[in-house]
């Protein structure tokens, strides 16, 4: 079952889809679950309208994101296969855990 993204999941998806495809529409997307690791989490989306993309790993050039409790940061990206998004990856930079808990955060 499908649940709504996170403040997170949805803006790493509105940033990384603002400087990669040009009208994709962020608003129809959800998480269709979700698999914390002990060092980031998987978010695997729905897209209710279909938006076909070219297949590949997307991220925003030289971003971060800067989280509360989480010492030196996590990245990001997103994998988009079958010409679908399939997943945000989120994961710790540096030798530490995070329970996946959307602690206060921004994107720098």
């Amino acid at each position: 079952m499908s649940s709504t993204l996170s403040p997170l999941e949805f803006g790493i998806l509105q940033l990384v889809a603002s400087e990669n495809w040009p009208g994709f529409r962020v608003d129809r997307l959800r998480a269709r679950d979700r698999q914390n690791t002990g060092a980031g989490r998987y978010t695997y989306i729905d897209d209710d309208l279909g938006q076909q993309l070219t297949d590949g790993i997307y991220t925003a050039q030289g971003r971060m994101i800067d989280m509360e409790g989480v010492r030196n940061g996590l990245a990001f990206l997103v994998d988009v296969s079958g010409s679908r998004i399939n997943s945000i990856e989120i994961a710790v930079y540096g030798n530490e855990s995070w329970d996946g808990t959307e602690r206060a955060w921004r994107i720098v």
